[in-house]
């Protein structure tokens, strides 16, 4: 059966679309656990240069329950920052009185539904993987 170069081109659009539809499921791996995140999209203002950003990180990542924050676009305007955190641990009022014991302004600007994240295991120490 010969198909023209059209229908292939249409049938593998399909295809691609329908395996980004699926939901996939990641499994762990040995020196990896499975943790529940929630994302925050945050506007930061009071960032006079870029020298700034890596204090904005540290007042986020002090607080219990933050696994990652990160300035994805700076602006002195506003800059927009991303947090990832253990629902129920850390909230909105938190993260925005931590910023704001620090000299900054924040509000935010989404919230995510809590997904699960496969994260890898601390495993303290290694030199090289030699020493564990």
């Amino acid at each position: 059966m010969k198909v023209s170069l059209k229908y292939k081109s249409i049938l593998l659009s399909a295809l691609v679309l329908l395996s980004c539809a699926l939901p996939l499921q990641a499994e762990p791996v040995e020196n990896s656990k499975v943790e529940i995140l929630q994302q925050y999209q945050l506007k930061v203002t009071g960032l006079k240069c870029e020298s700034c950003i890596p204090d904005v990180q540290k007042s986020l990542k002090r607080l219990d329950g933050v696994h990652f924050a990160e300035i994805t676009q700076f602006d002195k305007v506003g800059s927009t920052t991303v947090v990832e955190t253990v629902p129920g641990k850390v909230g909105e009022a938190q993260l925005i009185s931590a910023l704001k014991s620090d000299g900054f302004r924040a509000e935010i600007l989404s919230v995510s539904e809590p997904r699960e994240v496969i994260l890898p295991k601390e495993s303290g120490f290694s030199f090289f993987g030699l020493i564990k």
